[in-house]
């Protein structure tokens, strides 16, 4: 398995070279699927899919049960929903910004291995699973909502990339990108924590605790749903929208490892 994560973080690694390359080129949009940078991602995303099924064989459970298992599947749902919105909207750009992350996530979970085990008694339970299932794909989507947004900021504020029909197209193209990532990361979170309210009065007779891991899920929730509030208003939209999308995924790496790593809490790894 680790010798299928090593070839996996150099696809992902030479993906992002190579799709660099087209950037300076200025040919992030030819071929998105088919080019070497999207074979190698596309090759690396299988590599990685066995990996897991390796590791959920070899456990006998999904993987989530610690930091190491967690990070391989949200390095995993980030190069998934990156190849969705390469083949959605045949784009490019934002894998400038997915695929580092992908390869972070993954060279951090190297530092953090642990052995396989067995899921202990109070997360037998398909409440847990469809609880971290959901919270990991809505990072995931909220991760792909923070590029679309950042490359949204950059092409009109930082490059000034152009004026006209199509540089007007294109923003509204990283705008939609980001706005219905959110839309989608924000079910998934509901989801997760409907989810994980009937896992926690399960486990610990209760469906709320002052603890915090669920006080800062909490805030999550609430952060993407003024943000979704914003978009459907409208005064928010554009630059002030794609702002408060960026300043929110350091929430939620907060919220993912922060509160894990440096809390006590029911959901300390």
């Amino acid at each position: 398995m680790k010798t299928l994560l090593y070839i996996t973080v150099s696809c992902y690694g030479l993906s992002f070279v190579f799709l660099l390359l087209q950037g300076l080129r200025g040919r992030l949009q030819e071929d998105p699927l088919r080019g070497p940078s999207g074979l190698l991602l596309g090759a690396g995303f299988i590599l990685h899919t066995v990996a897991l099924i390796a590791r959920t064989a070899s456990t006998g459970h999904a993987p989530m049960a610690s930091i190491y298992e967690t990070l391989l599947f949200y390095s995993w749902a980030i190069t998934l929903v990156s190849l969705i919105v390469r083949a959605r909207y045949s784009e490019s750009a934002t894998g400038l910004i997915t695929t580092p992350m992908a390869v972070a996530a993954l060279v951090f979970a190297f530092f953090n291995e642990v052995p396989g085990k067995t899921l202990t008694l109070i997360l037998r339970t398909i409440w847990f699973e469809i609880h971290v299932t959901s919270s990991f794909a809505s990072y995931a989507l909220f991760t792909l909502a923070f590029s679309a947004a950042l490359t949204y900021l950059i092409k009109k504020h930082l490059l000034k990339g152009g004026s006209g029909p199509e540089f007007e197209a294109e923003l509204r193209k990283y705008e939609r990108i980001s706005s219905r990532s959110i839309m989608w990361g924000f079910l998934f979170f509901s989801a997760s924590m409907f989810a994980g309210a009937i896992w926690g009065y399960l486990a610990w007779g209760a469906y709320w605790m002052w603890e915090p891991k669920i006080v800062w899920s909490f805030i999550v929730w609430f952060y993407y749903a003024g943000a979704m509030h914003a978009f459907f208003v409208g005064k928010w939209r554009g630059t002030g929208l794609s702002i408060a999308t960026v300043i929110g995924i350091f929430i939620v790496l907060f919220t993912y490892l922060g509160v894990g790593l440096l809390m006590k809490s029911s959901h300390s790894f």
